[in-house]
């Protein structure tokens, strides 16, 4: 039988549109493998402190982060596109889940595993949900002035939640300000050899990671760190030690699923998925457009939603794209997603052979390498960077961030996502309208009021609206028209430059023909220029062309509508386009 090869091609693109390992890995080579090699040991060495801390961040016992770095990079090796991504345990979903899980009282430690594993599997499946309606593009609905409030707030939440590690003070459940208050009041209680342990790892990690990158810094730190608990008697001196860590690997473990569950557990799902995925993106793309591939926004739902639901079934947690560990990979050069396989295999290794070596590791360490991850959350830069551009986004970032602290990271992220939300529907419902004049001595026209040197047409109003026109903001369009008549008697004509507006409703086109009524009342006529074909398609199917006649929205250049408007004087009179011109304008 011939084999038809264009319906071969066509299943082998769509076999890589949903694993899109199966298009990468035939062009495999040795040397990419090598590359791969190198990196994976170097983040192995780097991950294994740091995925044990996040655990004991969401509030696990430490091998659960082993588990999860296990998984994770093995099933967004086979769904991912972004090559140089580590998947697993990340701070920002693991104190999401330890603030809201922690808010139950009286819950065993098997339950409280339960109920982080079901939030991974509900985190998973919305992010198979939203891929299945290719929703990818709601990672566009948190602005990067959010996010970075967001993440401040919770980076300044995380390093007070380790200060009690690093000081050696037993810590207290509540919200922030409580935390901080508590901790202040009971640092003169600070364990001094816990406090030099700490302090020392902090700057030792700091210089490392700012003076030699590839260094596998947070291991050497465990292993000194081990090494002094080892040969010293600093334990029998108050400093608390990681304890026992269970050999092994994960077993299976489907989570418990009850209704009442899952009425607690969805609004801490539908967060940690939706920040997971802004921030898996914002990794992305960034690595995308700097190593000029593609990253596919929908395939990688598909991909959050696999990990998730796998890390779920093997006694895990929330993951998410870990900054860090990309980076690292960045820096070491990986060169795919084997760079994950190789170290989740390693990481196996030592969850089977080696975990006895971390038993005598201080609880200090813990948290210095958490509050020196925690650190680069908090973007100094990109705040003053967005201060300067822009006041009113830099009060959005700082209103998130207080939000965070004042009711808790979980109704952080909401109120981020509504304050975004609510920034672009302002700036939808009370657009900016130009009165544009020609510039002088060209055919381009511009803002009056920005540049008063622009010149006005005598008895033509040219209005713009920098928004689309939609039932948002309709009404506010046609008041300040109106408005902006009264001020002129001498209106003949209403020119709507629909240049900035690609986007029209059926509330705008009516509010266009109730205009045209009352200004062919007042003998002013309305025409539309610079209309996308999408426009004039609205304008054409909801009856405007016919109500008020097609010549309102068949011209889509201003120059044409007033070289056409013969009645018009001026001072510099309209100069007609040549014929060939006029007829290019029009298609």
């Amino acid at each position: 039988m011939q084999i038809n090869r264009p319906s071969e091609d066509t299943l082998h693109r769509e076999l890589a549109s949903i694993l899109p390992i199966t298009g990468w890995l035939p062009k495999y080579t040795s040397k990419i493998f090598r590359a791969d090699v190198i990196a994976g040991i170097t983040l192995t060495a780097f991950a294994i402190p740091e995925l044990m801390a996040y655990a004991q961040l969401a509030g696990l016992p430490p091998e659960y982060g082993l588990y999860a770095g296990i998984i994770a990079p093995l099933v967004y090796c086979i769904f991912g596109t972004i090559r140089e991504m580590n998947i697993g345990p990340s701070s920002s979903e693991a104190i999401l889940t330890a603030a809201m899980l922690g808010m139950l009282s009286g819950i065993d430690a098997a339950r409280y595993a339960s109920l982080a594993a079901l939030t991974a599997l509900m985190a998973g499946s919305l992010a198979i949900l939203a891929r299945v309606f290719k929703l990818g593009f709601i990672v566009n609905l948190i602005s990067e002035t959010v996010l970075k409030g967001f993440l401040a707030g919770m980076g300044i939440v995380i390093i007070c939640g380790q200060l009690f590690r690093i000081f050696g003070i037993e810590p207290v459940q509540g919200a922030f300000f409580d935390q901080l208050t508590y901790l202040i009041t009971r640092l003169p209680e600070a364990n001094l050899p816990t406090v030099l342990i700490g302090a020392g790892a902090i700057v030792f990690l700091i210089c490392a990671e700012r003076r030699c990158r590839k260094m596998p810094a947070a291991l050497i730190v465990v292993i000194i760190s081990i090494l002094l608990m080892t040969y010293t008697d600093l334990e029998a001196r108050g400093v608390h030690e990681v304890g026992t860590i269970p050999a092994g690997l994960p077993g299976l473990v489907i989570p418990t699923i009850s209704f009442t569950d899952l009425q607690f557990i969805f609004p801490l799902a539908f967060a940690i998925f939706l920040l997971a995925y802004v921030e898996g993106m914002s990794i992305g793309t960034s690595l995308a457009r700097r190593y000029h591939y593609k990253v596919d926004a929908n395939q990688e739902l598909l991909a959050l939603g696999a990990t998730s639901i796998a890390t779920s079934l093997f006694q895990g947690f929330p993951v998410a794209g870990s900054f860090s560990r990309t980076a690292l990979n960045e820096v070491n050069g990986a060169a795919t997603q084997i760079t994950g396989v190789i170290a989740a295999v390693l990481t196996a290794i030592v969850a089977v052979f080696l975990t006895g070596l971390f038993t005598r590791m201080p609880e200090a360490i813990i948290g210095s390498l958490i509050l020196v991850a925690v650190l680069r959350l908090i973007d100094i830069r990109g705040l003053v960077r967005i201060l300067k551009i822009s006041r009113d986004e830099f009060a959005i970032a700082l209103a998130t961030c207080a939000g965070v602290l004042l009711f808790g990271i979980l109704s952080g992220v909401f109120l981020g996502v509504i304050l975004s939300l609510t920034d672009i529907l302002y700036r939808v419902t009370s657009p900016r309208i130009a009165v544009l004049g020609r510039v002088p001595d060209t055919r381009q026209y511009a803002d009056r009021i920005k540049h008063p040197e622009n010149e006005a047409i005598p008895g033509v109003l040219i209005v713009r609206v920098d928004a689309p026109l939609i039932f948002a903001n309709a009404e506010t369009v046609k008041e300040r028209i109106d408005e902006l008549i009264a001020e002129d008697p001498t209106v003949k004509l209403v020119l709507f430059d629909m240049s900035t507006s690609p986007i029209i409703d059926v509330s705008a086109s009516d509010m266009i023909v109730d205009l045209c009524q009352e200004l062919t009342t007042a003998g002013i006529k309305i025409r539309i220029a610079e209309a996308t074909w999408q426009v004039r398609r609205m304008l054409r199917i909801s009856g405007v062309e016919e109500t008020i006649g097609e010549e309102v929205t068949q011209t889509t250049s201003l120059e044409t509508v007033l070289a056409d408007w013969n009645c018009v004087a001026s001072v510099t009179p309209v100069c007609p386009l040549p014929e060939a011109d006029r007829i290019s304008e029009q298609k």
